[in-house]
């Protein structure tokens, strides 16, 4: 049945969609006029390059010379009629180079330099008048980007350009034996070993709970304090009027999925096949299961911040899903993400994910730490953990315990899981799309779902940090407010989250390798990475001047039957560097 309404829709759009034809959108950098006059000034350029050659080895000069600098010399007075108001007189050039031999060539030579010099002084004026007219017009349109396109706002304020890739060959970059991968299996075979197996799988989770640590075990329980009731509606069927708006909500231009299906095609349904439509979303959610087409993705690979250099190492996957099955997500999600907020159900405090979760307060707050610090001169630790491909590496039985342990219904659970089980990818390069393979690990970035359930996910380790805190910072608040009634005075924080970023925040160095001792058990639990090389420490409790030479820091941990790292060895900055935090 999905199959088939797939592709009903693709024939309707084609049959009543408006066809667009596809050409080459390419803006030209400069203005029409100005690539005209540089294409003259170059060609004048090479022409008094020639002649002069001609003055200086005068027995290279033929009749074939004379022959073919004659239509150059008609051109060039073209040229000078056409910037005659440049001129004081318009120069006037001979019809043929044998009248200039008698002096060897010089008085032509002058003309045309003296000429040249005139068309560069126009050419230089018009370039700086257009990047004035460039800059106040990008201003212009960033101006406004901030109102109405923040992204385009930011990447024009961080000076991002666009990059892209051609994925038809493959360098291997290995000590002994590098190699160039050019053969179109080749390429498909690595490629697809590389995505499939970019995340390790290190160990099989527990099957149970009841296996884990005490520490572990506990917060990985049914919460007493939730209702297994708030969700009794989470599952019902929903209305067409939801469904409706849930569609309309989904944004426009978004690249199709496999199926070729968009966002636009799904606005434009008739009411029959929104009926059959949402026939099939209630089905979906009373079986709490998915079809198998929804389990199928394409896979872009894009650049990271390095150059390209043909290694996938320097490149990130974009997956592109069905648009059916995210809109029936983002349905699931709007209600799950409503129930969770109202009932405080996570205790961690990272909110990405929830209505109002915003990186406004965490960002706030620790610029009222630092200044708190430096106001007080009292000792401050902050440490920036980097997760390595935090939502690739999440393991579906940990995300299981995890979603018991806020006591959502196992048919939820159940579909939750099939988002993201049996799950199979194509990756597409310069050939076409390589072999399909079967998803291992981990949940899907840009589905809208995956970001609230990274946050439950991790909100087992928050929690645990939250409730074992040594030597934590005290925000305290500024006298004039201490004395209101029912104030309370003093902020106790140990770390701000949010999304994947995590910042732990101590008073101490003790209270540092406390906390880092409880992670590294949580990321061996979940099969996470922490990137210890990219961890960022700044304190204002070690003595760093700008002269004095900066000697890592090693924090010692505590070992357990989940962490056997003994020590983590982090450079700091100085309190007063500026450093990245939630990508500011």
């Amino acid at each position: 049945m999905c199959e088939y309404l797939h592709a009903n829709i693709i024939a309707c759009a084609n049959a009543v969609l408006p066809a667009r034809t596809v050409g080459n959108d390419h803006i030209p950098k400069l203005p029409k006029d100005l690539e005209t006059l540089i294409q003259h000034y170059r060609f004048l350029n090479r022409i008094l390059h020639s002649i002069k050659l001609l003055r200086k080895y005068p027995h290279t000069f033929s009749s074939s010379h004379d022959s073919k600098c004659s239509g150059y010399l008609i051109r060039l007075n073209n040229i000078f009629n056409l910037y005659k108001f440049i001129f004081s007189a318009v120069p006037v050039l001979p019809s043929s180079l044998f009248s200039c031999q008698t002096d060897n060539f010089n008085n032509l030579i002058q003309t045309l330099s003296h000429t040249s010099k005139s068309l560069r002084g126009l050419y230089l004026l018009k370039e700086k008048e257009f990047q004035n007219s460039s800059i106040k017009a990008h201003l212009k349109t960033r101006d406004q980007n901030f109102d109405i396109d923040i992204s385009s706002f930011i990447n024009s304020a961080l000076s991002r350009s666009h990059r892209r890739i051609v994925l038809d060959r493959v360098f291997i970059n290995h000590p002994s034996a590098p190699q160039l991968l050019t053969n179109l299996k080749d390429i498909s075979d690595t490629v697809v070993n590389h995505f499939q197996t970019v995340v390790p799988i290190k160990a099989t989770p527990t099957s149970h709970i009841s296996a884990l640590s005490d520490r572990w075990r506990s917060e990985y329980s049914p919460m007493n304090t939730v209702s297994p009731n708030i969700y009794s509606s989470l599952l019902s069927p929903p209305s067409l009027e939801k469904w409706l708006s849930t569609v309309s909500s989904m944004p426009n231009g978004k690249a199709p999925d496999p199926s070729m299906i968009t966002y636009e095609m799904l606005k434009h349904l008739g009411p029959t096949t929104n009926s059959l439509l949402l026939t099939l979303i209630r089905k979906y959610f009373a079986s709490a299961d998915i079809p198998d087409l929804w389990r199928q993705a394409m896979v872009f690979p894009i650049l990271k911040l390095h150059e390209w250099r043909c290694q996938l190492k320097n490149t990130r996957p974009i997956t592109l899903l069905e648009v059916i099955r995210k809109s029936f997500v983002k349905l699931f999600y709007n209600h799950l993400s409503v129930i969770l907020a109202a009932h405080n159900v996570l205790k961690g405090g990272n909110f990405a994910g929830l209505p109002g979760g915003t990186c406004r307060d965490p960002i706030i707050t620790l610029e009222s730490i630092i200044h708190d610090a430096n106001h007080n001169n009292s000792p401050l630790w902050i440490l920036s953990q980097d997760i390595s491909k935090a939502f690739d590496s999440v393991n579906l039985t940990m995300l299981k315990f995890a979603l018991e342990c806020i006591r959502l219904p196992a048919s939820a659970i159940t579909l939750i899981l099939s988002l993201f089980m049996n799950h199979s990818n194509q990756i597409f390069t310069a050939y076409g799309e390589a072999s399909s393979y079967r998803v291992r690990i981990g949940i899907d970035q840009g589905d809208v779902i995956s970001l609230l359930l990274w946050v439950i996910y991790i909100d087992p380790l928050l929690t645990v940090l939250k409730n074992e805190m040594l030597d934590p910072y005290i925000l305290r608040s500024p006298t004039l407010l201490s004395n209101i009634t029912d104030f309370t005075s003093d902020i106790v924080i140990n770390n701000l989250v949010f999304m994947d970023d995590s910042t732990l925040i101590s008073s101490s160095k003790a209270g540092l390798e406390h906390m880092l001792s409880i992670t590294e058990e949580f990321y061996t639990l979940n099969n996470t990475s922490a990137n210890h090389q990219k961890y960022v420490l700044i304190s204002n409790s070690l003595l760093l001047t700008t002269t004095s030479t900066i000697l890592p820091v090693e924090f010692h941990l505590s070992l357990s039957s989940l962490n056997d790292i003994s020590s983590i060895s982090v450079t700091p900055l100085s309190i007063t560097s500026s450093f990245r935090f939630l990508g500011v």
